[in-house]
């Protein structure tokens, strides 16, 4: 018996998807797991080769996921669905999943599978917090995804909160499973104090002093001014601590200038870095996260602070939140657009008499969600579920 094809359609490759295509292709090699690529630029400059272990293949070189639901894109996106389509015709795909839904090329996709009667799984990140539309809105929304979802073979949601969303729309818990977005634990858990202090003096940071950090994009949904400014309540009473902010966007010119003029020196920008090694020394050279979107689907830099043992601070509507912070045992979850809480809370976390006790629990709190729900057991318990399992017989497969 050869090996079954499993097809997983993405838009761009990031590090924590790469990470886990390695993970699929190294510890189940009875599957023939092929990556395509319906974009080739994410929201982010990583400038990530698609390494040949993944079995790659590219359908959109230099075009951006930005644009892959902008109705201007609509007929390119189908027609690119139909050119995915050949390929999994011609490789004889066992099952296929779909990383989102949101643009007519995986409509088709999914479509089609249907119609040839070959599993299609649909991956999302959404979370029932995230979901807020209203009236005609969401009743148009609540027809049009019902509909969508039942054409899948099931859905790999990330948390608690995923599963909640995916129910609100007609999905049973029997076709849900847990294949949430995770770092590279090993490479976190490997980086040495040489490396901290080299990435420390390459974006000329002080040594000794303890870290509030965020880190991602600096938009407006993600409430970087309120890590700001509940840094700056505390600050006075908490002479020890800077704020590390890792990342990049639009606002950081006005989010700059909202830091108190004498509190300056002690806010560090790094700017944006695509070395994740570097990323995560600098994570480890912190002391505590603080991660107060307005929307989050999921937050998978939650995964990386517990896995570099910080204490955490989010908002509720982190879905990575729900599973990763427990508040008042490695952290606090605080409502989210909430200044007082955010002010509470950072004084609370930053309180030398509560950070070692957070700090020591993230270890815990993330052993227990990695048992609970391994993206790779997830996946092959889906796949197990619609009677596909991985053979004996280990086949490579050819990228075009």
């Amino acid at each position: 018996m050869s090996a079954p094809v499993v097809a997983i359609v993405s838009n761009a490759l990031t590090p924590y998807r790469l990470h886990y295509h390695r993970r699929l292709v190294r510890e189940v090699p009875g599957i023939r797991w092929a990556s395509l690529f319906t974009h080739d630029v994410s929201n982010a400059p990583w400038g990530m080769v698609a390494e040949a272990e993944i079995n790659p293949v590219r359908f959109g070189p230099g075009e951006s996921s930005d644009d892959q639901s902008k109705p201007t894109r609509a007929l390119h996106e189908f027609r690119k669905g139909g050119r995915v389509i050949r390929w999994l015709k011609a490789h004889e795909v066992a099952a296929v999943v779909l990383l989102g839904y949101n643009d007519p090329g995986r409509i088709r996709i999914l479509s089609w599978c249907r119609s040839r009667s070959i599993p299609c799984f649909i991956f999302g990140d959404s979370n029932i917090r995230g979901d807020g539309d209203h009236g005609m809105k969401s009743l148009v929304k609540r027809r049009v995804l019902s509909s969508v979802l039942r054409k899948s073979s099931g859905v790999l949601a990330c948390g608690s909160m995923g599963r909640e969303y995916f129910r609100r729309y007609g999905v049973p818990d029997s076709r849900i499973h847990y294949t949430p977005y995770e770092p590279d634990y090993a490479m976190i858990a490997s980086i040495t104090d040489v490396e901290i202090e080299s990435a420390l003096t390459k974006r000329g940071l002080p040594t000794g002093r303890r870290f509030l950090m965020y880190c991602g994009r600096l938009v407006p949904v993600k409430r970087v001014d309120l890590v700001i400014d509940a840094f700056a309540a505390c600050a006075r009473d908490r002479p020890e601590w800077d704020l590390l902010i890792i990342g990049d966007g639009p606002l950081r010119p006005e989010l700059e200038s909202r830091v108190p003029e004498l509190l300056r020196p002690r806010v560090h920008w790094t700017g944006f870095s695509g070395d994740q090694r570097e990323v995560a020394a600098l994570q480890r050279s912190a002391a505590a996260l603080a991660l107060l979107s307005e929307v989050e689907p999921w937050g998978v830099v939650i995964n990386e602070a517990v896995a570099a043992g910080l204490a955490v601070i989010a908002s509720d509507t982190v879905g990575a939140a729900a599973e990763l912070v427990r508040d008042g045992v490695n952290g606090r979850v605080i409502p989210a657009k909430n200044v007082a809480a955010a002010n509470e809370a950072v004084r609370d976390v930053t309180d030398p008499e509560n950070l070692a006790r957070y700090r020591a629990a993230s270890a815990g709190v993330l052993d227990c969600w990695r048992k609970a729900a391994d993206p790779v057991a997830g996946m092959l318990a889906a796949l197990a579920g619609v009677g596909i399992t991985p053979s004996a017989q280990i086949v490579s497969i050819p990228s075009n």
